[in-house]
């Protein structure tokens, strides 16, 4: 049969592809790049530092060397490569908190993925039903997991916020509040670029507490599914939406349209899912929503009746240098 090989090979890949998965979750957890930030150490020294099983180490390393992450010398050290630089905790453009909440054993993402098959047979969160608690609740109970996810959002804002930020004009608003926007990353990297607006960053008391002070921030601690009581030109939701439900996020967005003025605009920044069969991330990410919450990606469709019946219009999606797109809406 034409192409038989090639498809045989295409599942074994994808059934693999966990295993480089779980290597480079424990990479990030034992922080190996950190340990090779000054330069290369041999696999005795590396694994001393880490705490590990010299020899196992080893034969970890050679296999995520075969995928360009770390790279051996000729005397049998072990160096970064770009790809492991990636993995260091405080450099710039890092992914080490996006991976250790996603890949690391015991992390949030990790353990909610093993139950997807709970999730396709119920229609109710894999992570839930696995642990009688919700993913927030969870790291509600669990500080540092909380801290991680926050960490994790500032890193990808370090790719996804400049490509946000330069989207659109911004410095069309003088007055900008991001509505679950954590510590603050994307709504700071908007300032940055715009030096004439001033920012609102709207979230849990705990939550904007880790948010670093900013003179043209300011920061408003409340509950977007009770009141969203701050006034505003534009209003960011970015990456929000996907985590709740039509019904939850018809809550916040009603909540949110009796506070905005008229004239006012409302930024949604999410994937959109595309019509056809094509690879698209948000389509996985949509996957990694229903196992871990109540929400979903959308298509366009979605997101133009759920903006109607919130009292929304949807003017625009412009396309940014990222896999997500900014909504902009208006108040009908």
């Amino acid at each position: 049969m034409p192409g038989q090989n090639n498809a045989e090979e295409q599942i074994l890949g994808i059934v693999t592809n966990h295993w480089q998965a779980h290597g480079v979750g424990l990479a990030a957890k034992l922080e190996l790049a950190d340990h090779l930030a000054e330069g290369p150490l041999t696999v005795e020294e590396l694994a001393r530092r880490s705490r590990t099983h010299a020899p196992s180490l080893y034969r970890m390393l050679r296999a995520l060397e075969s995928t360009g992450i770390f790279a051996s010398t000729e005397n049998g050290s072990f160096e970064n490569t770009p790809a492991s630089d990636c993995l260091r905790r405080n450099k710039p453009g890092s992914n080490w908190a996006w991976v250790c909440f996603t890949l690391s054993p015991g992390a949030p993402v990790y353990e909610g993925w093993r139950g997807l098959p709970l999730a396709v047979e119920t229609g109710q969160p894999g992570f839930d039903q696995l642990h009688g608690k919700s993913n927030w609740e969870n790291m509600q109970e669990n500080p540092e997991a909380y801290s991680i996810f926050n960490l994790a959002m500032r890193d990808l804002a370090t790719t996804i916020g400049p490509a946000v930020a330069s989207a659109i004009d911004w410095s069309r608003y003088s007055v900008i509040a991001d509505i679950g926007g954590g510590i603050g990353s994307q709504l700071s990297e908007i300032l940055a670029a715009h030096p004439d607006t001033r920012g609102i960053l709207f979230d849990l008391q705990h939550v904007i507490a880790e948010a670093p002070e900013n003179d043209r921030l300011e920061k408003v601690a409340g509950d977007f599914f009770a009141s969203i009581s701050v006034v505003a030109d534009a209003y960011v939701l970015r990456w929000v939406l996907h985590d709740w439900s039509d019904e939850e996020c018809l809550r916040l967005l009603r909540n949110l349209r009796e506070t905005m003025q008229p004239e006012a605009r409302l930024m949604i920044v999410e994937s959109v899912i595309p019509a056809g069969s094509q690879f698209d991330m948000g389509k996985w990410m949509d996957l990694n929503m229903m196992v871990m919450a109540t929400g979903k990606e959308r298509t366009e469709t979605e997101f133009e009746a759920l903006l109607e019946e919130a009292g929304f219009k949807l003017m625009s999606i412009e396309p940014t240098a990222s896999p997500l797109s900014i909504l902009v809406c208006a108040p009908a």
